[in-house]
């Protein structure tokens, strides 16, 4: 029987996936790519193909392949994008081995063993692929995996309904005590909390914790209102955007970015009226 949670519902999958093993995996690349490249000849000996110059040609590029997959995996946020690739490529090995199955063929029984190993790559590389893209696609609707709490909007909302995330590196309680002491003008963050409309998930692959914000301020005028106050840079979804950035910045640098332009930081309103900068106290 599944585990429960106290809640009586079955405990789902954890939403980042099997990040640590795409991981592993995009290293194992680097690994294998290695000799391909170092020593193309005794590789292909290895693995019962003949080591003519068409065969060594082939076994460079795709120990070229095998390390660009590295970076692929490792860089991408999207950790199935780069494990999909992985997946194309291990199609593209195992029908190189059946072509030198036919016409290069040194020894079989380690050419078959060179098939069935890259088989079993495949098929990892498949099911972490269709994990990873599952748990991208999976709403969570209670921010499982954090003590945050969420709610689950059914409808889009309105024009300045805000539904974004940042990244900052940190612990959740750091966070957490942060985002209460910061100053906010857009909202105050005990009544978004208590609203469910704030919600502190751990980062894929341990960078820190996301802080998800599904709200929609309120605004005179309706959506009217909104548009007029979206032209001046005055509307709030921009003023949240604008202080989600300045407090990434001073969480994560200890400092809040500004300018002769921006002396406040970050600001949309102040984007509008940009002009170049000049010296604090200088002649325009």
């Amino acid at each position: 029987m599944p585990h429960e949670a106290a809640s009586g519902q079955p405990r789902s999958a954890p939403a980042v996936g099997p990040v640590r093993l795409a991981d592993a995996l995009g290293v194992t690349s680097s690994l294998l790519g290695a000799p391909m490249n170092l020593a193309p000849r005794r590789f292909l000996r290895a693995i019962g193909v003949e080591d003519d110059p068409k065969a060594v040609a082939w076994t460079q590029g795709v120990g070229v392949r095998e390390h660009l997959a590295t970076i692929n995996v490792l860089a991408m946020r999207q950790r199935r994008i780069g494990m999909w690739s992985r997946v194309a490529g291990d199609l593209m090995d195992l029908s190189l081995l059946v072509a030198a199955h036919r016409h290069k063929r040194a020894d079989a029984a380690r050419l078959q063993r060179a098939m069935a190993a890259v088989g079993g790559i495949l098929a990892l590389d498949l099911f972490t692929a269709i994990q990873l893209t599952r748990a991208d696609t999976e709403h969570r609707r209670d921010g499982a995996g954090s003590s945050g709490t969420g709610v689950q909007h059914e409808e889009p909302g309105g024009p300045l309904h805000v539904r974004t995330a940042v990244t900052i590196r940190g612990s959740e309680e750091e966070v957490r005590r942060r985002f209460r002491e910061f100053e906010w003008s857009a909202f105050d963050p005990a009544e978004l909390e208590a609203a469910g409309d704030v919600r502190f998930v751990p980062a894929p692959g341990g960078r820190g914790i996301e802080v998800h914000l599904d709200h929609e301020p309120s605004v005179r005028g309706g959506a009217l209102g909104a548009a007029a106050a979206k032209v001046v840079g005055q509307a709030p979804d921009q003023a949240i955007h604008d202080e989600l950035r300045r407090f990434k910045a001073l969480l994560e640098t200890g400092v809040i970015p500004r300018s002769e332009k921006s002396p406040e930081g970050a600001s949309a309103g102040r984007q509008i009226k940009q002009r170049p900068a000049q010296p604090v106290g200088g002649s325009a």
